[in-house]
């Protein structure tokens, strides 16, 4: 039960360095099966050389599957890996939409091809919240919407989308069912969006789900008493089980947006919330923290214990763990077909090139005569 539980958990760590004891418990983490993934955050990057080898190290572990190695880089003012790094930035999605869908796809390539280059293997993004507030301070203010129309917004996340996927990078629709009307910043609390939020933010989502275009959905902090009750409690299960998968027709991964937000921790312990969001409907946690003064636990393995023990007591029922856990193995598997497909596909291409060149090859020579 502790392995198929761990599958639902992405932890985040404190480190820059593949020496920091964050990072080295994280490492161990992913080795005993407590969690199934890794989010680098900004408080993460120091050196390009560091992360660098921070990600080697968690693709080279011995894990039971192919961890997820993910990262938050809508570009804008959400971007972790660029000067800092000495890497290029990405405009804002606001500015994106701006230009053509066009310009939109080498915006987003350039990207997708930074991340492939770095290892990582899902991105949180893109950000397919409607801008209906324009003093929205989280979604309007940052410039992270693609408008205020739908029908932009999904094509332009489409263009998002389809430019990670020829990387091999998942993406993650975000912040059902739609955080653009908010008033506040689920950072700093649960958004209330009871008086402002409308059906037309379910239709981004909705678009790219019948296009087939949704690898994973993050759920935001998000109250809408009217509607769905609080996302990030049990009362919020109608906007995953019913909006979502019975309305939408969604049944792929949904996950949580960072459990160790104010909106969640103000008063709560971070394991309670974890139980919580996986009896509303969620597949997989997010969690960066165990609280906000906490930078030493081991994340991991603490929500792990809680999990498991939940699930073993009844409290969660097994089945609901099942149901999650296979969603990530079946997109976890999806992506690793199409890593091998690419591979495939690379070494073709390169004994093409090797053949048009007339260089010998040796690949499928005898080589027992030889010393």
């Amino acid at each position: 039960m502790s392995r198929r539980v761990g599958s639902m958990i992405m932890a985040g760590f404190f480190g820059t360095k593949p020496s920091d004891p964050g990072f080295q418990q994280i490492l161990a983490d992913l080795e005993d099966g407590l969690i199934g993934g890794v989010i680098i955050l900004g408080r993460n990057v120091g050196t390009r050389e560091d992360l660098e080898q921070m990600i080697e190290r968690i693709r080279s572990c011995k894990c039971a599957t192919p961890p997820f190695i993910a990262v938050d880089d809508e570009g804008g003012t959400v971007e972790r890996l660029g000067k800092n790094i000495g890497l290029q930035e990405t405009p804002s999605a606001a500015t994106v939409a701006e230009g053509s869908v066009r310009s939109a796809r080498k915006a987003y390539a350039s990207l997708a091809e930074k991340l492939s280059s770095l290892h990582f293997n899902t991105n949180l993004a893109p950000v397919v919240d409607l801008n209906r507030n324009p003093a929205n301070p989280i979604i309007g203010q940052r410039q992270r919407s693609f408008g205020s129309d739908a029908d932009t917004v999904a094509k332009y996340a489409a263009a998002f989308i389809k430019e990670h996927r020829k990387r091999n990078i998942i993406t993650v629709l975000k912040h059902f069912p739609g955080h653009g009307s908010s008033t506040a910043d689920s950072h700093a609390g649960i958004a209330d969006v009871t008086a402002s939020w409308s059906l037309e933010e379910l239709k981004p989502f909705k678009r790219l789900i019948r296009s087939g275009l949704a690898d994973a959905v993050m759920v935001g902090h998000l109250a809408n008493f009217n509607r769905w009750g609080n996302v990030a409690t049990q009362s919020g299960a109608h906007a995953i089980d019913r909006m979502l998968r019975k309305e939408l027709r969604y049944d792929g991964v949904v996950m949580t947006d960072d459990l160790a937000m104010k909106a969640i921790l103000d008063g709560k312990q971070a394991s309670a919330a974890a139980v919580a969001a996986i009896n509303a409907g969620a597949d997989l946690m997010i969690i960066t923290r165990l609280s906000e003064e906490d930078e030493t636990s081991d994340v991991g393995r603490e929500i792990n214990r809680a999990l498991t023990f939940a699930a073993c007591s009844g409290e969660i029922k097994p089945d609901v763990i099942q149901r999650s856990a296979a969603r990530i193995s079946q997109l976890k598997s999806r992506w690793s077909e199409h890593h091998r497909r690419k591979g495939r596909r690379g070494m073709s291409a390169l004994y093409k090139t090797l053949q048009r060149a007339d260089i010998p090859l040796l690949l499928n020579e005898d080589r027992s005569t030889q010393g």
